[in-house]
């Protein structure tokens, strides 16, 4: 009995990554949909822009299946894939918030 309440909690385990893993997958597929409605995915060459749909593409093929290695791994490419329209779309936010400000406006001086 033991033994098997053993097998039972490997499985399920095995069960919680798969739906953490999804869970996750569908976290980084709505803020990449987010991210292609900003000034920053215009920005970004037709080729990167291309890779980066490839690797969503891979993930949502992955997905829905049960494979917790295979939905990681594509996890893991579109979230480096991405690193760079993040940043460029942190730019953007932060040229925006400080567009016609002066540096006393700001308040970057005062704490230094």
């Amino acid at each position: 009995m033991l033994l098997e309440s053993y097998d039972f909690a490997e499985e399920d385990f095995r069960q919680r990554q798969v739906i953490e893993a999804r869970r996750e997958a569908e976290t980084i597929l709505a803020a990449l949909d987010k991210g292609k409605k900003n000034d920053a995915w215009r920005s970004l060459a037709v080729d990167e822009q291309r890779r980066i749909e490839s690797l969503e593409q891979a993930l949502i093929g992955v997905q829905s299946g049960d494979d917790y290695q295979a939905i990681r791994k594509s996890i893991d490419a579109l979230n480096e894939g991405t690193t760079h329209l993040a940043e460029m779309m942190m730019d953007t936010a932060v040229s925006a918030a400080l567009k016609g400000k002066t540096m006393d406006e700001t308040d970057f001086r005062r704490r230094l």
